[in-house]
């Protein structure tokens, strides 16, 4: 009896010991491998969430019109798309209606990315080098080179949170249109008189203004069509 009992301990652990040779390898909780996969993983999550960001963006950027407007810019496709996005996302983030900051741009350096102006202001929407440090400083991050600002997305980026910044000052888009201009200093010099601001009024503010019409009178002509067309394969064929 105790011979079959040691015989049984024995047929027990061999048993045991293959089914452990024969077991997967599942790398530990914290080990190098699972914390690579990871890494990974989240990298290419990160990379998915951007893209959709991207394609919500540029359909956005599509049916606003901006787009077309960006083809003026003569940059390279892969360029106009990116540009495009920025105008979208920066306006939405600054609170700020997209086709301002296009009508903004048009009237200052007519879409032309390495424009320079007598003083020095720069890029698209035509930033002077200073203003374009401290807005960048505010943001968390260094201009380091003037010359940056023909970066065309980065200029957006300074020009359209400046540009919001300036109607959150001057209360209303022809005001700050008056600072976006002359400057903030010089700005309240001119609307404290009722004759300089009517004059300086009528002449750069109200010129962006009417460029900010048109193109708000296209865009919902636009949408209106794509509506119509719309209504038109969704109803009875």
């Amino acid at each position: 009896m105790r011979g079959w009992a040691v015989a049984m301990v024995v047929a027990g652990g061999l048993v045991g010991s293959t089914a452990l040779a024969f077991q997967p390898y599942f790398p530990g909780q914290n080990s190098a491998e699972v914390a690579e996969l990871r890494a990974k993983l989240a990298e290419h999550e990160a990379n998915l969430a951007r893209l959709e960001e991207e394609a919500a963006l540029y359909a956005e950027a599509e049916l606003l019109g901006v787009t077309a407007a960006v083809q003026a810019s003569q940059l390279p496709e892969r360029q106009q798309r990116r540009l495009a996005m920025a105008i979208v996302r920066e306006a939405k983030r600054n609170g700020v209606d997209p086709m301002l900051v296009v009508a903004v741009i048009r009237c200052e350096s007519s879409f032309n990315n390495y424009a320079v102006s007598h003083v020095g202001a720069m890029g698209l929407m035509q930033v002077m080098p200073d203003t374009g440090s401290y807005l960048a400083d505010k943001a968390g991050f260094k201009l380091r080179r003037h010359t940056n600002l023909f970066d065309s997305e980065l200029n957006v980026e300074l020009g359209t949170a400046y540009l919001a910044n300036l109607i959150e000052r001057f209360g209303s888009p022809e005001r700050a249109l008056v600072a976006y201009n002359a400057g903030p200093g010089l700005a309240k010099k001119i609307l404290a008189k009722r004759d300089v601001r009517e004059r300086f009024m009528a002449g750069y503010p109200a010129k962006v203004m009417r460029e900010f019409r048109r193109l708000k009178a296209q865009q919902a002509q636009e949408l209106s069509r794509l509506e119509a067309q719309k209504k038109t394969s969704d109803g009875p064929g």
